[in-house]
């Protein structure tokens, strides 16, 4: 299926915002400021003050390391979802949780938590996901790629596989949500991009460690795009933004992700100038 992209401009951290429509499919990224190509598509959610948001996903959502952890699953009280909250003055309940696969979204409790998703009552205004990295051994990967003294390799038939059950989970979880909350608005946010094109030492890769990395993340943001596709939610795509906001980038203040050392976070993963990030893009996809 042919996407069509527009582009409108973003105040917030001095970025550009990207929607991009597919069906009833809604992508927001950053862009590069220029002339946008079409008039800015508009996804037009006005929620009320107080509205119940519920925050869904991984340690990429719950902001694992980033001060302050309400516990050792998460979240951060700096995470995406709480920034979000606070910009669109919304009541969170953020049940994120490191380490959560899909699976323990839909029906699969984690330790002594329940199921993410029945957090997600009728009254329901919002719900942002990002979760499925886990499903596949993303982090886990990285991990292990980052160690000089392991072996870092993939199974690749297995890795396809496992992103096609990913995938399709994605979906039951979206339809689960909206069976629980029909009038929600359901936002889908990608994994921010972990690997740029030209490698540097903070991540501790070879450049065939790298390229695996990167296979991986852009195989999960495809499979986004195509489950937003699919089911018309709201598509928040930090992975695709313009330009390197990895560990690699030059300046401190462009960094979304951490390489082996975090600086304020956990390797691999999101920092907390990322949240703040994805927040920006979440909010702006809202306002439209």
């Amino acid at each position: 299926m042919r996407i069509k992209r527009s582009v409108a401009i973003v105040t917030a951290l001095g970025l550009a915002m990207m929607a991009v429509s597919c069906s009833s499919d809604q992508r927001a990224t950053s862009a590069p400021d220029s002339t946008p190509e079409t008039a800015p598509l508009s996804t037009g959610v006005s929620l009320p003050s107080g509205a119940r948001y519920v925050a869904l996903g991984s340690s990429f959502a719950a902001g694992t390391g980033v001060p302050q952890q309400a516990s050792t699953c998460g979240p951060s009280d700096q995470n995406y979802p709480s920034l979000v909250a606070a910009q669109l003055e919304l009541t969170l309940i953020d049940v994120s949780c490191s380490a959560a696969t899909t699976a323990n979204i839909i029906d699969t409790p984690q330790g002594d938590a329940p199921a993410q998703i029945s957090a997600v009552t009728p009254d329901t205004e919002l719900v942002t996901i990002t979760v499925g990295g886990n499903d596949v051994g993303y982090s886990a990967t990285a991990l292990q790629c980052g160690d000089p003294s392991t072996v870092c390799s993939v199974d690749q038939p297995k890795l396809e596989t496992d992103l096609t059950k990913m995938t399709a989970s994605l979906e039951t979880l979206i339809d689960g949500v909206r069976a629980k909350a029909p009038s929600s608005t359901v936002v889908l946010v990608t994994y921010p991009r972990v690997v740029p094109d030209q490698v540097c030492p903070a991540l501790s890769f070879t450049d065939d460690e790298a390229a695996l990395i990167r296979d991986m993340g852009e195989k999960l943001e495809s499979a986004f795009i195509e489950v937003a596709a699919r089911t018309g939610v709201i598509l928040v795509d930090p992975y695709h933004a313009q330009g390197d906001h990895t560990v690699c980038a030059p300046a401190v203040a462009d960094r979304w992700t951490d390489g082996k050392v975090a600086t304020v976070g956990f390797p691999y993963h999101p920092t907390a100038t990322g949240h703040k990030a994805m927040a920006s893009l979440v909010v702006d996809a809202m306002h439209g």
